[in-house]
């Protein structure tokens, strides 16, 4: 499971917004964070209600209390402050394609509540440690398995069987031939001795997917071929 299967929507605020601005939409949105992007879209930062509180509650506010602030005269100045003078520039971030298990690495590591997810140098999406719950409660774990491969046909077995003896290189003479049922391989023709005979069970067995090995080879010396 990656990033963009379980990242929820990002809402985004432009460089060149305030405070207020900022305040509202996480009061509204019940976000926690806002990625900053500039004109073309490209993320510039990310502003957290906790450099909102910071900057207008200060460190003893109530974080739950920031709604009352938006009409607080006392908050006003503070409040028309630009989101860049406040935001976090360095921001941990993640890709689409990215291993579920790497953002819940990321997230733990740099004791983050969310990452932005990007794409193209855009911000695309959020993954938050509810995302990652979720994820969990839905699939069971987070770290998932991938789906066991397919069964190979009996038809694949056998030329890959059939390769795996030819690449030895020894002499093969009556036709030699492969066939496989069920996974079992039978082996047919003739070889120069019992030690090239093994050698080519050997050889089959070693094939994934084999389940067995019979020979039916004749050893015939080769001059009597």
């Amino acid at each position: 499971m990656r990033a963009k299967h379980v990242m929820s929507k990002a809402v985004t605020i432009t460089a060149d917004a305030t405070l207020r601005d900022a305040a509202r939409v996480l009061v509204n949105s019940r976000f926690s964070a806002l990625p900053v992007v500039d004109e073309k879209g490209a993320m510039t930062g990310i502003v957290s209600e906790v450099d909102l509180i910071r900057r207008v509650v200060g460190d003893a506010g109530d974080p739950t209390q920031l709604h009352a602030h938006l009409g607080d005269p006392d908050s006003q100045q503070a409040l028309a402050t630009p989101v860049v003078e406040v935001m976090t520039r360095e921001v941990i971030t993640a890709d689409t394609e990215t291993p579920l298990e790497d953002v819940a690495t990321l997230i733990l590591k740099h004791q983050k509540k969310r990452i932005p997810i990007m794409r193209d140098g855009s911000v695309v999406g959020i993954v938050s440690r509810t995302d990652l719950v979720k994820a969990m409660l839905s699939h069971g774990a987070l770290v998932t398995q991938p789906p066991p491969e397919a069964p190979k046909t009996d038809g694949a077995l056998r030329r890959q069987v059939a390769e795996a003896v030819q690449k030895l290189n020894i002499p093969l003479g009556g036709s030699f031939d492969v066939v496989v049922r069920g996974g079992s391989a039978h082996l047919w023709g003739q070889v120069a001795s019992h030690e090239e005979d093994r050698a080519c069970e050997m050889a089959a067995a070693q094939v994934p997917g084999i389940t067995g090995v019979m020979s039916h080879m004749q050893v015939v010396p080769l001059h009597l071929r």
